[in-house]
């Protein structure tokens, strides 16, 4: 059993659908039947968000909500996202998924709180259980965590306990960090047994004094922890195929998930 998903290294879309209409096309003619796209592809970059009127940002999300939920249906295909949603006091930030027309989405859990980087200021998250977003596809039982949630031990104990078989990780990553990236995922397929795949935006922006450069390198990596593909710095499509074989294969000479399974599951 296999089940082949794209991912999708963009910078922010415009308001117009052609260029995230020809990359689905793209994907769905080439076997893949779900897509993920990285972070702030869909809304503008948070510190744009906050220099934005509501009503900008408010036709921002309404236009690309229904485009999404348009394009699943046209190209009978699943689409992952981060996305941001309209709440009675300002928005939220979480994980969006479009198939068939209808729409899902689990709020963030964890929110940056950094000087130059402050979402946790801006955006009004306020579940207070952890919340794991999780579904089926294609046979597969897929994860998503949003870039920072990822740093969390909390949130991969839960994606162990649901039995995820890979891990969707959109980012909006930067400041040069590739290497510490693929060395924090790279652990975490290997003592997770799954596959991560990473679908990190490109593009800059610059806000004030701080300058945000937004690199790519999207990547896709096997249960065993190696990087199977990639992309480099450029606007593209990375076409990956999961199989099961491969899972059960590394799960069955490794057993970490069946030592853990004695301790944590019931």
């Amino acid at each position: 059993m296999s089940s082949k998903v794209a991912l999708l290294q963009l910078p922010t879309l415009s308001m117009s659908g052609a260029r995230i209409d020809y990359y689905l096309r793209i994907a769905k003619e080439s076997g893949a039947s779900l897509t993920l796209l990285g972070e702030y592809v869909l809304n503008s970059f948070f510190a744009e968000l906050v220099k934005m009127p509501n009503s900008m940002i408010n036709e921002q999300i309404s236009h690309k909500f229904e485009l999404m939920k348009e394009l699943s249906v046209k190209h009978s295909i699943v689409i992952v996202s981060p996305f941001i949603k309209e709440c009675e006091n300002g928005y939220i930030k979480g994980i969006a998924k479009f198939e068939n027309g209808e729409f899902e989405f689990w709020e963030q859990n964890f929110l940056i709180n950094y000087s130059h980087w402050n979402e946790k200021e801006f955006f009004k998250n306020s579940k207070k259980e952890l919340e794991i977003a999780t579904f089926e596809h294609d046979g597969f039982k897929f994860g998503v965590m949003n870039g920072f949630d990822m740093h969390f031990d909390i949130c991969w104990v839960k994606m162990f306990e649901a039995e995820v078989d890979a891990v969707l990780v959109p980012t909006a990553s930067t400041f040069e960090s590739n290497h510490r990236w693929e060395s924090m995922l790279k652990t975490r397929a290997f003592t997770n047994l799954v596959y991560i795949l990473r679908a990190n935006r490109i593009g800059k922006t610059k806000i004030e004094e701080s300058s945000f450069d937004f690199y790519g390198d999207s990547f896709a990596i096997s249960p065993n922890g190696l990087i199977s593909s990639r992309l480099k710095d450029e606007e593209g499509i990375l076409l990956f195929e999961l199989s099961n074989e491969e899972l059960k294969l590394e799960r069955s000479l490794w057993k970490f998930r069946e030592a853990l399974s004695e301790k944590l599951l019931p």
